[in-house]
């Protein structure tokens, strides 16, 4: 009797059955079959294995056991000894510690092929190197070679995102598209500015950087930058470009660009690559500014950049 039929070579339903204990319970049975006992090389058949998803413990019955295998069963105190019917030969001894016999099951063996880890890499679905690790200190499987190249689907598989495209944007004048973000400073500047600014010019590759106290203050800079570029190019901006800060994206800034006919462009969220340009400028102006500390001028600085 079983309580799983995964151990059955085959299943035939058997209903409205149950099994009968002494103290009177009963429990149904769901099916019944033929299934083997592997021990110390050795396989036993088993007939009629009656199968009761509710009994704790698998059993056997001696009287079953010993006609469906042609044996003999001799019990002692230390544990039990199958023999052979007719020559009286153990076929197998079994020595039990606690209160009931038992047969310790062989094992199924494992997959002991030794072959290259890229091959096992492959079978198993593109594991990671931590994972075949694992599975060789478990003996489950066993690796002559190591992997001398990189997987493509496995990298393929670590991917959280497609790669990013060229960007095709052009700009045919200056103002036409600003990139804008902020960076934050690890440290205080002797002026005491935590943040800078940045806005290029798409067109012209011309930087503008304004430091700042607080990142409240952008939203003063660009009303500020829009009336310089009206008064002294007769231009106002048509774009602002930058990623989804609350210094860019409130409601005060919005509705100033909004007023003034101006877009803001902004990035998807944690997708700082949308907003390339101005990323560069920020890590071109922390290697020019030394140890990237913002110890600019109050009223800002400008530079013209040859590159993106």
């Amino acid at each position: 009797m079983s309580s799983s039929d995964g151990i059955l070579l085959f299943c035939l339903p058997h209903s409205d059955s149950f099994i009968t204990f002494v103290n009177g319970s009963n429990i149904p049975i769901s099916c019944h079959g033929t299934s083997t006992l592997s021990a110390a090389n050795t396989t036993f058949h088993l007939n009629n294995v009656l199968v009761a998803p509710a009994l704790v413990r698998n059993l056997l019955s001696v009287r079953q056991f010993t006609r469906d295998n042609s044996c003999s069963i001799e019990f002692d105190a230390l544990g039990f000894s199958i023999k052979d019917l007719q020559t009286g030969r153990v076929i197998l001894r079994c020595n039990s510690g606690g209160d009931l016999y038992t047969i310790t099951p062989t094992p199924p063996p494992t997959c002991s092929l030794a072959t290259s880890a890229t091959l096992w890499h492959h079978r198993l679905g593109h594991p990671g190197p931590s994972a075949l690790a694992t599975l060789q200190n478990m003996f489950v499987i066993s690796c002559n070679k190591q992997p001398r190249s990189l997987c493509h689907a496995y990298q393929l598989g670590k991917h959280t995102r497609l790669p990013f495209s060229s960007s095709t944007s052009v700009t045919t004048s200056i103002f036409e598209l600003l990139h804008c973000d902020v960076w934050t400073s690890p440290v205080f500047s002797t002026l005491g500015f935590k943040y800078y600014l940045v806005m290029l010019d798409d067109f012209s590759h011309f930087c503008w950087t304004f430091p700042l106290r607080h990142k409240s203050e952008v939203h003063r800079h660009l009303v500020e930058f829009i009336a310089f570029a009206r008064t002294q190019f007769s231009v106002i901006p048509k774009a602002f470009q930058a990623d989804n800060g609350t210094e860019f994206l409130n409601r005060a800034t919005t509705d100033f660009l909004s007023s003034h006919g101006i877009s803001l462009r902004l990035s998807f969220p944690y997708t700082s690559q949308q907003n390339g340009k101005a990323e560069c400028i920020l890590r071109t102006t922390n290697n020019t500014n030394g140890d990237g500390d913002p110890d600019l001028p109050s009223g800002g600085g400008n530079y013209l950049c040859g590159g993106e």
